[in-house]
């Protein structure tokens, strides 16, 4: 009766293993990329998922990392605890404009990184007072949310983790210069629960799938996710601009200046 027992546990034990290793399906064919004009600019949008913060099940903030997929357009936090690691946060990202991995200044790609030479973070800027101005007709406004986390990306400056205000309706997507735009309540999340200076950065390529520990975590943890695109329709740059565009936001036309009266 023992021996019995004994086999069925280890049966179970093999089925959960291999489940917990099984990549995740594709999503449906219609969650996908969609080409929206801008401002002109041909910029990427998808559907918006929830977003998900669990600090509760965190044991030390120090051995958090971050791992962001261009592919699905996600920003993770996850902790090593043990054998295990923990999914502990997800949050809807936007990244650079240009897909591919960034190569110099003014390319409007996001750089990527793997995890053995992950970026960091460098800086926790106060940026609830910056501006900028996108060329875009609406002048020099508030664009980062409440924090910019910088990021140590070797060969290049000036790439960080920053809020989307006034352009929420870029996250997910692409629309940025180069840095990776979040929610502006979920930039506050994830400085607040989890970010510290050092803390590794990891920025996976377009056509990087999830990694082992994240595939076992998500199955573990029962996470259930709107995005998982097949790699097979992910759009590319030139088939970006050869795509019939959706309208987005449009240029304010700029107002002519008053003449003088006639006297």
């Amino acid at each position: 009766m023992m021996t019995g027992i004994k086999t069925l546990l280890v049966l179970m034990t093999s089925l959960v293993i291999q489940t917990s290793d099984k990549p995740f399906p594709y999503s449906n064919p219609e969650i996908r990329e969609h080409v929206v004009l801008d401002f002109g600019n041909r910029t990427i949008r998808l559907t918006p998922d929830e977003s998900i913060s669990k600090p509760g099940l965190m044991r030390d903030r120090q051995r958090c990392f971050i791992v962001m997929s261009k592919k699905d357009y996600y920003l993770y936090v996850y902790e090593a605890q043990g054998k295990d690691t923990v999914m502990l946060a997800r949050y809807d990202c936007a990244f650079g404009l240009k897909k591919g991995n960034k190569e110099r200044r003014g390319d409007m790609r996001t750089p990527n990184s793997t995890m053995k030479k992950p970026f960091t973070i460098s800086q926790i800027a106060d940026a609830s007072t910056w501006r900028h101005d996108f060329g875009d007709g609406r002048g020099n406004i508030k664009s980062y949310g409440d924090y910019f986390l910088r990021l140590v990306t070797p060969g290049h400056s000036g790439i960080g983790i920053h809020g989307s205000t006034n352009n929420a309706e870029s996250v997910p997507g692409r629309a940025s210069e180069g840095c990776i735009r979040l929610k502006d309540a979920d930039i506050i999340d994830l400085r607040k629960n989890y970010a510290f200076m050092g803390m590794k950065v990891i920025i996976k390529s377009e056509m990087e799938d999830d990694l082992p520990f994240e595939i076992r975590a998500m199955h573990k943890q029962h996470v259930e996710r709107l995005r998982h695109l097949d790699p097979a329709i992910v759009l590319t740059n030139e088939m970006i601009q050869a795509a019939s565009a959706e309208q987005g936001r449009v240029k304010k036309a700029a107002q002519a200046k008053p003449q003088p009266k006639k006297r």
